[in-house]
Parts: structure tokens; sequence; C-alpha cells
């Protein structure tokens, strides 16, 4: 069943090290980050886990050889390690957004290139597709996974954190903000079977894996973004049921916007997530989330963010008729802090709640307490 694997995995776009030009053309960066979360109360055991992950990214780019900047390759290094915390609270959209299996791997090796002021854009290679779609900024300090990606759609075989497949990318963006963009990935990232390391795989009845997705998106003090996405895989596997699969499914729409604040005052941004799935194929079939968070809100602390947030994800008919003890739904609440120290450190404490963990009703509701430490260099 795809459902444990992909929950596992975080469903989350991979941590971005922090990029130092080290020549023109060419960017540096590696990034950190240690978690350490205890299960205080309910879920399937009190215990205490500390997953972390190690990213090494490079960044070269056409200046290099005499050429242009629109011509770009990227590289980024992954490795992962520490224990679970999702294994003692029995969570499914999990908590912890770094926690997957000990390994090291490459995590990305992409080719772009961008088309003068055409605003077109191609991306060729290995890549996480969650980099660019159904993604929100506003969303970006959440531990939780299913911040960074639905649910719903982190259930499919989509390419995504800690394993990414091969794929091509096309954007297009009008000077106004509005944009559209649409992929077509290898529809089994990884090979099945062997999670550690690093494997590229083409084989018969991975299908494909595609999507399209356009909204409308600006910056300045009152940053927005709205969009709707759709998502098609070809790739077999069986549904909760046992039945043999080789089509499925879904859509979101995401959003945020700044309701208040400016350059020296607190700033005060909320965002919303909705996806579907097919009901009759896959483990969970609809998904909500939304939150808020504060920037700013002590006035030495400047680039302090504060963060609440609720992901709901409901449990679809099939599975609840193949799982005993299955409820509609597992919700998790998360508030969050994270104070940037300096410019390489940061602190984050965090705690969440979940409600009805693996939608199983003999599980108690978990409180999970503990926080994250970042280096950036």
């Amino acid at each position: 069943m795809r459902l444990m694997a992909c929950c596992a995995a975080g469903a989350v776009v991979a941590p971005c090290a922090l990029a130092a030009t080290v020549a023109p053309g060419v960017d540096l960066g590696a990034t950190y980050s240690q978690d350490l979360f205890s299960d205080v109360g309910g879920g399937l055991r009190h215990g205490t886990a500390a997953p972390g992950a190690i990213n090494l990214s490079a960044g070269i780019d056409g200046r290099v050889w005499g050429g242009s900047a629109d011509n770009r390759f990227y590289f980024d290094y992954l490795g992962t390690f520490g224990s679970s915390i999702s294994n003692d609270v029995g969570d499914l959209q999990g908590l912890d957004n770094i926690e997957a299996r000990n390994t090291t791997k490459l995590y990305s090796a992409w080719y772009q290139h961008d088309f003068g002021d055409s605003g077109l854009m191609i991306r060729l290679g290995l890549q996480d597709w969650n980099a660019l779609f159904d993604t929100l900024d506003a969303a970006g300090v959440f531990i939780n996974s299913s911040f960074g990606l639905g649910a719903t759609t982190a259930i499919s075989n989509v390419s995504q954190y800690p394993t990414t497949a091969v794929g091509a990318v096309v954007r297009w963006q009008s000077s106004g903000g509005a944009y559209v963009m649409g992929s077509v990935f290898d529809g089994v990232p990884g090979l099945p079977g062997h999670p550690a390391g690093t494997h590229i795989a083409f084989r018969s009845g991975d299908g494909i894996f595609s999507s399209v997705e356009a909204g409308i998106s600006g910056d300045g003090d009152k940053p927005y973004k709205l969009a709707v996405g759709g998502w098609y895989q070809t790739s077999k596997y069986d549904d909760p049921a046992g039945r043999a699969r080789d089509r499925d499914h879904g859509f979101y729409v995401i959003g945020q916007q700044r309701l208040l604040g400016g350059a020296n005052t607190p700033k005060l941004d909320a965002f919303a997530q909705i996806g579907g799935a097919e009901s009759d194929r896959n483990p969970l079939n609809r998904y909500l989330g939304g939150g808020f968070d504060v920037t700013g809100l002590l006035r030495r602390r400047p680039n302090d963010v504060l963060g609440l947030a609720v992901a709901r994800a409901h449990v679809s008919r099939v599975f609840r008729q193949a799982t005993a003890n299955s409820d509609r739904a597992e919700t998790a609440v998360e508030l969050t802090y994270q104070a940037p120290i300096n410019n390489y450190l940061t602190v984050q404490p965090d705690v969440q709640y979940i409600i009805n963990p693996g939608a199983n009703r003999a599980v108690d509701n978990a409180t999970v307490v503990g926080g994250r430490v970042s280096l950036t260099w």
C-alpha cells in the first residue's frame, strides 16, 4: 500500500541550502537540520526521536564558460539520518518533514534554460516536483509534511522528498504575475525495494506522472498567490483493497495573502490548501489545510516567525473498509516559532497535536513537543 511509504518520506521539499557565490556563475551551499521530538501523550507509544538531514548544493550557470546566466545546472546531495517520531505517534501525514530512511543520495541534478525576457523556462533532469508545484511560501515555516505538500498529492507517485525522479518542467510567467506550467515525470521515483542510495530506473509498468498548474502571484508589500493544479499518473499499484490499478488522478487549490503589515510593522500572512484524489482507489480522498504566520511580532526580532496551522486528511471509504478501527480523518495542529539567531543558525521550537493518529480509533490523540536547529553556510 502506497500510504505508509509516502507519508514516512515526509512529503516535503528538501531543505534548501543558503547558496554563497564563490565566483561569477558558481554558487555553493550547505544546510544541516537536526530535529528532536518527543511524544509526551497519546499515539502508539511515548518516545523520543531525532531525525536529521544534510544538503550540499552547487549551482553553475553559463557565465562560467563565457555564456549567459540563462543556462544553469544545479546539483543537490542529500544525507538523511536519525530515528522516526512518526513510528512512535503512528500518524499518516508525517509530522516531521525531514524524517526519512538513513541514507545518502543524489537528490537533484537538473539543467534549466530561461528564454530571456519571454517569461518561458524549461527544467530537465532529476528534480523535486514540489520545488515548483503545489507550494506556498507562507506555509514554509511549518514542520508537518502536509503544509509542504498536500496529503492527497503526497500519496501519489509524485517525485518528492526524499526520493526524486527524472522529469521535464515547462513554465511561463507574464510580467503581471500570471503563470502556467506543466510537467512529465517518470511514474515511479527511485527503485521500489531499494530505498537507500540513488536509483534512476525506467521500467515497464512505471508509467508517467504528469501535471499542470496555473495561477497568479505577486511580491512587494502585499505578497499573494492563488493557483489551481491537477495531476495524472499511469503507474501500476495496488489500492487499499488489494486491487491492481494503473490510473490515478487528483487536484489541488492553494492560496496565500498578506493581511496586515508593512516594512516596519509585524506582517500577518494567511494560507489555505485544498486537495482531492479518487475515492475508490486511494487511502486519502480529501485534504484541507490552512494557517497563519506572523513575522516580526517582537520589534527587536524582525525576522522571527510565529505560526499556527491545521491540516486535515480525510480517509476514503475503500481504506476504511479494508482497515480495522479506521476513523474518517486525521487532523494535525501545529504551533511553531522560528527564530534566526544569526546568518547561520536558526532555532525553532514546535508543538503538534495529532487528532486520531493514523485515522485509528484505537490510538489516543498525540501531543508531540520538540523543535529544529538548522545551520546554513
